[in-house]
């Protein structure tokens, strides 16, 4: 079977061998027709050149019985052979004082031609060109086609009489050449022998010029013969055929772009190769399906026996990603530690067990104090390498039967089991407190030092169940935080701050929107083509009179469950409506802002006719004003969303997809959305200079956006190496603290107008 596989391999490079061979022979015959079909052209326009010359040259033979005294033959000869020469317009004799003593029509000499007709009359004989010289062409523009040719008169001893002024028409003279078929690229030049391209046909027509031609010259002033060459235009190579007239100061050249040349060989190249590859793939086939055949049984055979191995071996794997995905799922994903989730299975089982042990059990909730200064000002990536260091110097001040979890953000979560004091407590927490709060080193060549704030709830004492011990440890936790951080708090019953500033927070949300407590932030997105300000997403903010500026984190999720998210969301979108039209009433050239609307708004369908009121009211474009959504706010009702989200684009109203690659993904809705642009998740931005897959994952979004006609914006873009690699994936617009950070409006309008003035 191989030997028969290698035949027909042999056969098939054989075929391809001969077929390429063969195709290259073509090719080089097409090129040598082509050579000698320009050549011939540019002999015979040559020798028709030649041939007008030397009737100018007997003109001046005739011209010189003038000076042999027999004035009245040689005029009436002249004027003879200029009216029976259409190629020559004018003939003029001057004798050697430079007087006119003949002229076929009257005509006034420039100062330029005098000055041609001096200096032929004052060349020596070593000095005389081998034909006639070539005047100055006269500068109006229906004379422009008129070129003036000195040939000299002299006697039968050599002594020079005069000159005879010979006006050649050089559109009559190409205009016999103009329609010979030598292609759409085809140009015919007649240029002077030091390379000034006199005029040139082409098939669109006739064209004058008096530049140094691009053609390279490989003749010299006394050869005579018919070369070839190449030039080149911008994009397109040109062969060029050269003819020097003998006795003339003129070169014919016939160019034509050697791809038309080639044009029709092309063609004939594609199908051969086509239908050979047609071919090799019938055959590839039917090898194929022939070497099937044959092992087909054998395969099988082969097939049941390891049949019960590859059984095993899956059982085995399924075992193993069983594990791995319930580690996932359970795990925080940059601490490795236990999520939120399993932190309260681990907690339940331990304290399940604890109410039949006479041992003792604490519940620590630990949080970095100022750790969202420190995310803000110095970028997520150092803040992720705190929370690595932290959670690893967590772990060195724990047993190995504790329990301790990432529950979120800069929060932890620790359960001490089997203690045999209480006093073990404190002095735990004082240890992780000393711990954790030393200097952590060369965090992305930052040192950074935070201290964490404790709460601690004991069981059974304060609580006997997880909720209660939960919310507990997180009110003595706030009491460290009020009595100066870094600090280890017991509970105590009247320690209650936290659920106190959830419900005051709760129950001031109406009125700090209805008396404009809340702020927009705003932060540009930055197109990447020449790294200008295209837009910008509002971030909200509160201005709690007590509690100072409280993040959208904060209070989002309040409005969400207290059921405030719709007025929430209506003041951000006449808050963007009216901050457009102030920078529009300034005059300057606003660009959109994108503002977020929640999954609640989107089963809302009076939303759009809201937004309608607040954009006239205000004055504003439609176009100026941008929504962004989740994937998750589409999983309640896609119905309802698709109609609100579709109200809004006849509205004018472009719509971004947040957070992409973070949610369920469903490409088969995302399609059928009126989605206009695709924000990619910081997620897979943030290590996208290490992580092929997100590098990959980030790639695959680009093209995907693309394709589906989608504009492609990368969130959290921090570093220079991240820009590089989104650049480079095609990515169109990016936002993220290397650009700048949500900043008030003033700062915005100032970024606005430094933009219009050039790249950020």
């Amino acid at each position: 079977m191989a030997t028969g596989v290698a035949l027909i391999l042999t056969l098939l490079v054989l075929a391809w061998g001969v077929t390429l061979q063969r195709l290259e022979a073509e090719k080089t015959l097409v090129n040598q027709n082509a050579r000698i079909q320009q050549e011939n052209l540019a002999t015979i326009i040559s020798e028709n050149l030649a041939q007008v010359l030397d009737r100018g040259r007997l003109m001046s033979i005739a011209a010189n019985e003038w000076f042999e005294g027999d004035r009245m033959a040689a005029t009436n000869r002249l004027s003879a052979m200029r009216t029976a020469d259409r190629a020559y317009l004018r003939v003029a004799l001057y004798d050697s004082a430079m007087r006119r003593v003949y002229t076929s029509s009257p005509a006034t000499d420039t100062p330029e031609l005098r000055e041609s007709l001096r200096l032929a009359l004052s060349a020596t004989p070593a000095e005389k060109p081998g034909g006639p010289s070539v005047g100055p062409r006269p500068e109006s523009h229906e004379q422009a086609w008129q070129l003036p040719l000195l040939f000299p008169v002299s006697s039968h001893n050599g002594r020079p009489d005069g000159i005879l002024l010979v006006i050649l028409d050089l559109g009559y003279f190409l205009s016999l050449y103009q329609h010979i078929d030598i292609g759409r690229s085809g140009i015919i030049q007649v240029m002077k022998s030091d390379g000034e391209v006199v005029a040139q046909a082409r098939q669109e027509g006739l064209v004058l010029s008096g530049q140094k031609s691009l053609t390279p010259l490989p003749l010299n002033g006394a050869s005579r013969g018919s070369l070839n060459g190449a030039f080149f235009e911008p994009g397109r190579a040109y062969r060029t055929s050269f003819r020097q007239l003998e006795h003339h100061p003129f070169i014919i050249t016939v160019s034509r772009d050697i791809e038309e040349t080639l044009a029709e060989h092309i063609g004939s190249h594609s199908r051969f190769l086509s239908i050979l590859a047609v071919l090799t793939a019938i055959i590839a086939l039917a090898t194929f399906w022939f070497a099937r055949s044959l092992h087909r049984q054998g395969r099988l055979l082969s097939a049941l026996a390891t049949a019960d191995d590859e059984k095993r071996e899956l059982i085995l794997q399924l075992e193993e990603e069983k594990q791995r995905a319930f580690k996932l799922a359970a795990h925080d994903h940059l601490t490795g530690l236990p999520n939120r989730r399993m932190f309260h299975e681990l907690v339940v089982s331990h304290l399940s067990r604890a109410k039949r042990s006479r041992k003792h059990y604490a519940l620590m909730y630990v949080d970095l104090d100022r750790f969202k200064g420190i995310n803000d000002s110095l970028g997520h990536h150092v803040g992720d390498l705190l929370l690595q260091t932290v959670s690893d110097r967590l772990r060195s001040c724990l047993r190995e039967s504790d329990v301790i979890a990432r529950l979120g953000g800069d929060e932890f979560g620790l359960l001490l089991t089997g203690l045999e004091s209480v006093d073990d407590t404190a002095s735990i927490a004082a240890k992780i407190v000393d711990q954790v709060s030393r200097l952590c080193s060369n965090l992305d060549g930052n040192d950074i030092q935070v201290t964490p704030s404790i709460g601690i709830a004991l069981f059974p004492r304060d609580g006997h169940d997880f909720d209660t011990l939960c919310r507990h440890a997180d009110a003595a936790m706030y009491q460290s935080k009020r009595s100066g951080r870094g600090k280890y708090t017991f509970y105590d019953p009247g320690l209650n701050t936290a659920s106190d500033r959830l419900l005051n927070l709760e129950q001031r949300l109406p009125k700090a929107i209805a008396d404009n407590e809340l702020t927009l932030h705003f932060q540009p997105k930055v197109r990447l083509s020449d790294y200008r300000i295209v837009g910008f997403e509002a971030l909200v903010r509160w201005e709690h009179p007590e509690f100072g500026l409280i993040y959208p984190n904060d209070f989002i999720p309040l409005a969400e469950h207290a059921g405030f998210i719709i007025e929430l969301g209506d003041w951000v979108a006449h808050a963007c409506c009216q901050q457009l039209a102030e920078w529009q009433a300034e005059g300057l050239e606003i660009v959109p802002i994108a503002c977020n609307v929640s999954a609640k708004q989107l089963q809302d369908k009076e939303l759009p006719r809201r937004i309608a009121g607040f954009l006239g009211a205000c004055g504003v474009n439609a176009r100026h004003l941008e929504v962004e959504i989740t994937e998750n706010s589409l999983i309640e009702s896609i119905e309802i969303a698709t109609q609100v989200l579709g109200d809004l684009e006849a509205l004018g109203i472009r719509i971004a997809l947040d957070d992409f690659g973070n949610g369920f993904s469903n490409l088969a809705y995302i399609r059928t959305l009126p989605i206009h642009c695709l924000k990619i998740d910081r997620a897979f931005i943030s290590d996208i200079r290490n992580s092929h897959d997100d590098a990959v994952i980030v790639a695959s979004i680009i093209t995907l956006a693309h394709n589906l006609h989608m504009k492609v914006i990368a969130e959290g873009i921090e570093m220079i190496d991240q820009l590089v690699h989104l650049k480079t994936a095609g990515c169109d617009e990016a936002q993220g603290y290397y650009f700048s950070r949500p900043v008030p409006a003033d700062a915005a309008r100032k970024l606005l107008i430094c933009s219009l003035l050039g790249p950020v």
